[in-house]
């Protein structure tokens, strides 16, 4: 799947989820997911759908074994770069900072 907007590969952030109703056992594919609130990103950053599946099954398998009451759910988003320049633009001084350089 591509992102729309960009014509990039779509990306997904991992959320670790409550479940009230989780099974203990894996769900059958294509079996419809048990209600979920998020808690909290799994990652900082967003992660390709092969990434995120492999977090996702690696997390739940875990997750299933210990008989805990948390899911990973991988949602899709949209990564968007606000302010960041565009090839060719002209990049005024004072508009950004070289990082690791010490002034003198």
């Amino acid at each position: 799947m591509a992102n729309a907007d960009q014509g990039q590969p779509a990306r997904y952030r991992v959320w670790i989820a409550s479940c009230r109703d989780c099974d203990y056992r894996p769900a059958p594919p294509g079996a419809a997911a048990a209600e979920a609130t998020a808690l909290e990103p799994a990652e900082e950053e967003a992660m390709s759908e092969r990434e995120a599946a492999r977090y996702v099954e690696a997390f739940n398998r875990a997750a299933l074994s210990a008989r805990r009451r948390v899911r990973a759910v991988a949602m899709p988003v949209a990564v968007c770069y606000r302010g960041d320049p565009q090839p060719g633009q002209t990049l005024a001084a004072g508009q950004g900072r070289l990082l690791g350089h010490k002034s003198a």
